[in-house]
């Protein structure tokens, strides 16, 4: 379990270099009417997906080829002679990607339209994706507005296909039935899936629908697998699903008695509980076999923390009791917690105490990441030592987890014994030892988030006198 939990912890901060240094290359963007996404290539390769706001029935988002001709951030917005200067109010947000004289990419004061149709024909996105966009695209960036309503989507859990079908909110879908036999079958699609794709076209419909062998799960309108399976007690996933969604470990399953089951070789965890016990809602449309959740998380370090009681777009709010639960040098008073003796201010929503995300980052050190198809915040928090009552800092360094190797010397010499090895290292004080070869002569254990490791001497380990 020690050795699985370091590998664990090696290869999360080894994936967390491999996305920061994945941002060169030609950059593109195609943005989906029906699907409300807009999908950001590198080198042709999809880099990351954001749900966007596009145009309403009666001022459509122009389908066509373009190109960004100009950015401009905290722009000012201009509407028969009404200026407003950037701001809170600014519809435009914090950051304009033109694409014509009139329509462009940009932020938003309003997210709560983010997936729906209520633009007059720009693209609204939330105000923290269009910076992170706006940073990564240039002037002459490529951009592609299509009206697909169909898509293939790969279930990375079961590795089958399945067939997305978006609503006809423009009402200008008009493949005939053989165009969309002939579409489907170049998809590679189960002859099953084909006709039942066409069964589900024919309909109206306000939501996106999975055609699979299994169920389809949405989180917050976003496709996430096919592999899951209706059972009396409710829906059970792919428990590798239930992991990425929402940070769900082993341990916190059984802190929340939530249920499993086994099915060819393959967990799953019962997605009905999951949603019940961590806050969120699920509705089923046993007509289609589809499942939409609605919840937006908070992840720390990978791992389920609580709903976002921010507004996701604003403030990315935690509750206390997950703060609590770091394992960081804690306390608290009537105004704030403090983490290391710095403080945090407290804030109220919904008769609920929480801290405002930012401000622990602040403190600690880390980032935040942000899926916002899966309207999932993870917050990134460094992993610490805990010898006793101190606290030694880690650091990531040439692809390992390192200690310090002053501090390495200190916990021996607390322990009451000092490794010969260690004691040459000092001959270079700014020499670091490797995490894992460290740990290996001590007893250790791991809070949930993966932010303090507890040591102990091992009771064999020879003691100087």
């Amino acid at each position: 379990m020690k050795r699985s939990f370091f590998i664990a912890l090696i290869v999360f901060v080894c994936c967390i270099q491999v996305s920061a240094g994945s941002e060169s290359g030609k950059a593109s963007i195609e943005i989906n009417l029906p699907s409300r996404t807009l999908s950001l290539y590198k080198d042709g390769i999809l880099f990351k997906e954001y749900p966007v706001c596009v145009g309403k029935r009666s001022t459509p988002t122009p389908q066509g080829e373009y190109r960004v001709i100009y950015k401009t951030e905290n722009p000012y917005w201009i509407n028969e002679g009404d200026v407003i200067p950037p701001g809170p109010q600014n519809p435009l947000g914090v950051r304009w990607i033109g694409i014509t004289k009139s329509i462009g990419i940009h932020g938003n004061n309003r997210p709560e339209s983010i997936g729906t149709y209520a633009s007059s024909g720009c693209i609204r996105m939330y105000n923290r994706d269009v910076v992170e966009l706006y940073n990564m695209v240039a002037v002459s960036t490529p951009v592609s507005i299509i009206y697909d309503r169909i898509k293939v989507f790969e279930d990375k859990y079961s590795g089958e296909k399945a067939v997305i079908i978006y609503p006809d909110s423009y009402k200008v879908d008009d493949l005939d039935e053989w165009q969309l036999q002939e579409k489907l079958e170049e998809m590679d699609i189960p002859e099953g899936s084909i006709k039942t794709t066409q069964e589900i076209l024919k309909r109206t419909t306000g939501k996106p629908v999975a055609v699979s062998q299994g169920i389809g799960i949405f989180l917050n309108g976003s496709p996430v697998t096919c592999d899951s399976i209706e059972e009396q007690e409710g829906i059970y996933v792919n428990y590798m699903a239930a992991e990425d969604m929402f940070g769900l470990t082993a341990e916190i399953a059984g802190s929340f008695d939530i249920g499993i089951k086994e099915l060819d070789g393959v967990i799953y965890v019962n997605l009905s509980q999951v949603v019940k016990q961590f806050g969120g809602s699920i509705s089923y449309d046993k007509a289609v076999r589809n499942a939409y959740i609605n919840m937006k998380i908070i992840k720390i370090n990978g791992v389920f923390a609580g709903l976002n009681l921010g507004d996701y777009d604003k403030a990315d709010l935690l509750d206390i009791s997950a703060v609590k639960q770091l394992g960081y040098e804690y306390s608290e008073d009537s105004v704030d917690v403090r983490l290391f003796d710095k403080g945090i201010m407290k804030l109220d929503r919904n008769k609920v105490q929480c801290v405002d995300v930012d401000n622990i980052i602040e403190v600690l050190g880390g980032y935040k990441s942000m899926n916002s198809c899966y309207g999932a915040v993870d917050i990134r928090l460094p992993t610490f030592l805990r010898s006793g009552q101190e606290y030694y800092r880690t650091d990531f360094l040439d692809g390992r987890l390192v200690l310090n190797a002053g501090a390495a010397y200190d916990i021996c010499e607390e322990a009451g014994w000092v490794q010969e090895a260690f004691l040459a290292q000092m001959e270079e004080p700014d020499e670091n030892i490797d995490l894992e070869t460290f740990l290996g002569n001590y007893d250790y254990n791991s809070n949930i988030f993966r932010t303090v490791i507890d040591i102990k001497s091992k009771e064999s380990q020879p003691v100087e006198e």
